[in-house]
């Protein structure tokens, strides 16, 4: 359980812990002193309690830290496998991300140390292995030293030599040794001397290239032509005879795209994650083409990610492979007139010294056109290594001779210019403290004034009080972390320009400084898309317009309807068979609310529809944790609905959109304004105009429930869109079987079975003995009887289905052990159904005597869904034995519930029990007030009851339901129209006044 793990500062969960501590102890006090429990027991109690709260929700915070130190246990041991399971979002939750991040990368490592080793052995063997059989022949005479078997060997030691030299490129550019040296490189020059050596390889293929001129990027021209040779010669010992090699170079926002393609057979989609690992081999077919070692893309993939760019495959006939470079800028020449080719966001560079003319510098300062952090990164490494002599004085290369702002050392503060560091931040603290406590006292309030009510006056006090400070807490928390991004974010602006990477150094050559993550941090989201706000905006105003002054009804099915409309082409990717019953049963458990008026029913309906829609559109259920999370996925749904709703929010309120409106919004207001009161001064008779239009309507009284209501059914179809989109999230059921010894299980399920045989003897005995039986041997009547232990029956039966579930979710069976077992759990589930028989006949017993109520009703349908789960048991039981298994029954379980509270609806249980009263109990024993309260359906069977008692109960019916006025369009409800419809043909007598008494209905006369 890890109720917290939405926050992501653990210093706020530490304050949140401590909060709720205190609160239940001062709770337990208050209600130990109330009930008259001494000091003693209230102090123990208090600890206890809180020691529980603590225990429950620090678990969360502290078990990735030990799952940390066990797993780098294991890892000590030279197991990379197990990981930490991470689910916050706080300091604890980044560093266990970090954890299996390193475990990941140290597994990976390990596997390509292991690889290497074996596939540098290989190589090294088979040169070797060429020029030592030359050599030998040489030497034994079997070959003359001809020029030919010279140039054998030497082709051998070439290859070797090649090797070599890879390898040897590889360990620099792994160590750092090798550094970069950027500078402003024309790209078409460098493409077009590539592509003339790599024509000499081969002269069947032709090769072509297409740079536009004048393009350059910021980068080491050594390394980049390397990078050419290495992707033409792939791509050239790999295309087909007569085939065709393209290099094409453009420009893309701040960088640069190179493109290699060729006509081969490309490279599978499953095999693209390997084709830059060393030594990579794809197929023989490739291998043994040119002869190549695997080793020529690994570099590539190296000097590319060096110089703060990326490498991948494109999805295209033959293989394409795309490099992208950041540091695109222009050619400036030496008077500092521009090129034609824009850079994003050029600056002219001062004079850096004499220079050759028409020399290539960048027309930016420091490190231009930088993308992202990696590019900072990898720009810094151009300079001096920071362990070196000088490496604080040195200038970055590529700084076109300027060095950039000098960067802050390890410890200084970093703040806003032109005002003193330790006020700025101290402002930012003191104004998120001041913001929260204000937040909190508003609150407080709230929580004060129903801890008033529930708990004394002492309580709504401290409550007050700890709200507040809370509050408090967590906006001081807040100012301070945006005065230290802030600060951040300005020292990074000053000390590299725009492109700030996403951290600060601690200082020149040392390790990134920490930030913190925010205190609710962004979950990963899906995109959103753009018919979302429109849609869900529409369905807001719909049901702001459906809802609101009526009853439950038409309206709520409507609203519905447009709900799922406006979410529908984002559920349509969950179609399946069950998602479509699921979505059916719900909206037929929620169309009912304009079918029947029974509040209790239809909020029952609501609530089931609702959850079955959720389950739908979630996808999960194959198990019962999936179920329950599939059930509240909507709910879970809304926490990250605003990152979700962010962008297309920022674009809708974009200020150049808004102020224009807003602007003429304003505009507008004046000016209607001015001249409305010039022409009501004018003429009496527009001014009585003038005063009508501007009265207050009726509707603007519900003018904040109406904007409550748009709100939230705004947010619902976005959050349904959420779940949609998201991958289906179905939790896997922790596997808790154990090994048991069968006389564990065995012995008490045979007794337990036994004593239910016994009783069901017993139950058969006194349903066929009758009522004497019953009144000899127990002394008491029959409706006596079934009532006293039908409510027992069924509280057995429910023990009985949470027996049958933990004997087959924790005991581990063999073959024959698991037929024994089922069987045991299978005569428990049928001597069961045949309890659930008996109650059912005490119930209708009962009811004989005293008639329906809702209560007796509902345990009723209660009774006849429990025999239907244990069919479904069963069922699942026989299925398992047979070896199909049962991941269909959650889903069936929560289909079957959802059927059921359907049928219970179109039996109609008002309409039953007001029939039922009046046929048992008869006018003498009825019990008006009870009836008085039933829903409109009741009418048609109150109706018969002999006046005046007829209209002194359906008086009270009429003022129940609000039938002595007419529904709105909204509020259209069957059963209300149906009742409305007889009362008027039939409607309550005025004659003699109708009154109550002790639940009873008598009749006064107008003399007294």
């Amino acid at each position: 359980m890890r109720p917290l793990d939405f926050l992501g500062r653990i210093k706020v969960k530490l304050g949140i812990v401590i909060v709720l501590a205190v609160a239940t102890a001062f709770a337990v006090n208050e209600v130990g002193i109330n009930s008259g429990l001494s000091r003693e027991v209230r102090i123990g109690v208090a600890v206890a309690l809180a020691l529980i709260m603590v225990q429950v929700l620090a678990m969360g915070m502290t078990r990735p830290l030990r799952e940390m130190a066990r797993a780098a246990q294991t890892i000590a041991k030279g197991r990379y496998s197990l990981r930490v399971r991470a689910t916050s979002r706080d300091e604890v939750g980044e560093l266990a991300r970090a954890f299996n991040a390193m475990a990941a990368d140290l597994g990976e490592v390990d596997r390509q140390r292991r690889e290497l080793v074996a596939n540098v052995s290989h190589e090294l063997r088979t040169p070797i292995t060429g020029l030592r059989a030359v050599l030998e022949n040489v030497v034994d005479g079997v070959s003359a030293p001809d020029p030919v078997t010279m140039r054998t060997a030497l082709a051998q030691t070439e290859r070797l030599g090649r090797l070599v030299a890879q390898l040897l490129d590889l360990s620099r550019l792994d160590s750092g040794a090798r550094l970069i040296e950027p500078e402003a490189v024309e790209l078409r020059p460098l493409v077009e001397q590539a592509v003339r050596e790599a024509a000499l390889a081969r002269e069947d293929v032709r090769l072509s290239s297409s740079v536009p001129a004048g393009l350059v990027v910021l980068a080491d021209p050594d390394l980049m032509a390397q990078v050419l040779a290495n992707l033409l010669d792939n791509a050239v010992r790999h295309s087909p005879p007569d085939g065709t090699v393209t290099v094409t170079a453009s420009p893309t926002g701040a960088g640069v795209r190179l493109a290699v393609a060729d006509r081969g057979t490309g490279i599978p989609a499953s095999a693209r994650a390997r084709v830059f690992e060393r030594f990579s081999r794809l197929d023989a077919g490739r291998t043994a083409d040119g002869g190549g070692a695997g080793l020529g893309l690994a570099i590539v993939k190296e000097i590319v990610e060096l110089h703060g760019g990326s490498i991948r495959i494109d999805d295209c006939a033959g293989c394409r492979m795309l490099v992208d470079l950041p540091g695109r800028t222009v050619m400036v020449p030496e008077d500092g007139r521009r090129g034609d080719e824009p850079a994003p966001h050029p600056e002219p560079a001062p004079s850096a010294g004499p220079g050759t003319a028409g020399t290539p510098v960048p027309a930016t300062v420091g490190v231009p056109a930088l993308s992202g952090p990696a590019d900072v990164a990898h720009a810094g490494t151009a300079g001096p290594d920071a362990g070196s002599p000088g490496a604080e004085d040195a200038v970055p290369a590529g700084s076109g001779g300027q060095a950039p702002a000098a960067s802050p050392r390890a410890g200084s503060w970093v703040g806003w210019p032109g005002a003193e560091p330790p006020v700025k931040g101290l402002v930012g603290i003191v104004t998120g403290g001041m913001l929260g406590l204000a937040v909190g006292f508003v609150a407080g309030l709230f929580a004060a004034a129903m801890a008033s009510v529930l708990l004394g006056d002492g309580a709504a006090l401290l409550t007050l009080v700890c709200v507040t400070a809370l509050f408090g807490a967590v906006g001081t928390a807040v100012g301070a972390g945006v005065a230290r991004r802030a600060a951040e974010h300005a020292h990074l602006v000053a000390a590299y320009g725009q492109a700030t990477p996403a951290y600060a150094t601690a200082g020149p050559g040392g390790p990134p400084a920490y930030t913190p993550p925010p205190l609710f941090p962004r979950p990963v989201l899906p995109a959103t898309p753009r018919w979302l706000l429109p849609a869900a905006g529409g369905a807001g105003v719909f049901a702001a317009i459906a809802l609101p002054d009526a009853q439950l009804g038409l309206g709520i099915v409507l609203v519905a309807l447009v709900l799922g409309a406006a979410a529908l082409p984002a559920v349509t990717r969950r179609m399946t068979p069950w998602t479509i019953a699921f979505g059916l049963t719900a909206y037929w458990l929620i169309a009912m609310a304009a079918v029947r008026d029974a509040d209790w029913l239809v909020g029952v309906l609501l609530l089931a529809g609702a959850g079955l829609a959720a389950l739908a559109v979630s996808g999960a259920g194959l198990g019962w944790l999936g179920v329950l999370r599939g059930g509240a996925s909507v709910l879970f749904a809304l926490g990250p609905l605003p990152w979700f709703l962010a962008a297309p929010l920022k674009a809708l309120t974009a200020r150049r959109r808004v102020l224009p409106a807003l602007a003429g919004i304003g505009i507008t207001v004046v000016l209607l304004g001015v001249f409305g009161l010039l022409f009501s001064s004018a003429d009496p008779v527009f001014a009585a105009y003038v005063e009508r239009l501007t009265a207050t309507p009726e509707w603007a009284e519900s003018l904040p429930v109406r904007l409550a209501v748009f709100a939230v059914f705004a947010a619902l179809p976005a959050a349904v869109v959420l779940v949609a989109l998201r991958p289906v999230v179905d939790p896997v059921t922790p596997d808790l079987k154990i090994p048991v010894s069968r006389s564990i299980w065995l012995v008490p399920l045979t007794a337990v079975n036994l004593l239910f045989a016994a009783f069901v003897a017993v139950q058969i005995t006194a349903l066929f003995g009758g009522d004497a039986w019953v009144l000899r041997t127990a002394g008491l009547t029959y409706a006596e009887y079934a009532r006293q232990g039908f409510f027992q029956l069924v509280v057995v039966s429910v023990v009985v289905l949470g027996i049958v579930g933990v004997a087959a979710g924790v005991i581990r069976t063999e073959r024959r052990e698991r037929w024994l077992l089922t069987g045991q759990l299978g005569l428990l589930c049928g001597l069961t159904t045949v309890v659930l028989f008996s109650a059912l006949h005490r119930m209708d017993l009962y009811t004989d005597a005293y008639g329906l109520s809702r209560l007796r009703l509902s345990v009723e349908a209660t009774v006849y869904w429990l025999g239907a789960l244990f069919a479904l048991v069963l069922l699942a039981g026989a299925g398992r034995l047979a070896g199909r298994g049962s991941g269909w029954l959650p889903r069936t379980v929560v289909l079957v519930t959802g059927l059921a509270l359907g049928a219970f609806a179109v039996v109609n249980p008002d309409l039953r029990v007001a029939e039922s009263q009046v046929a048992v109990r008869g006018v003498q024993k009825l019990d008006s007030d009870y009836l008085g309260d039933l829903g409109a359906e009741a009418v048609p069977a109150l109706d018969r009851l002999p006046e005046p008692l007829r209209s002194c109960v359906l008086a009270e019916v009429v003022a129940a339901n609000d039938l002595d006025r007419p529904d709105p369009w909204n509020g259209w409800n069957l059963a209300r129209t149906r009742a409305r419809d007889l009362l008027a043909e039939r409607p309550i007598r005025p004659g003699p006044l109708v009154s109550r008494s002790e639940g009873s209905c008598y009749v006064r006369t107008t003399g007294g």
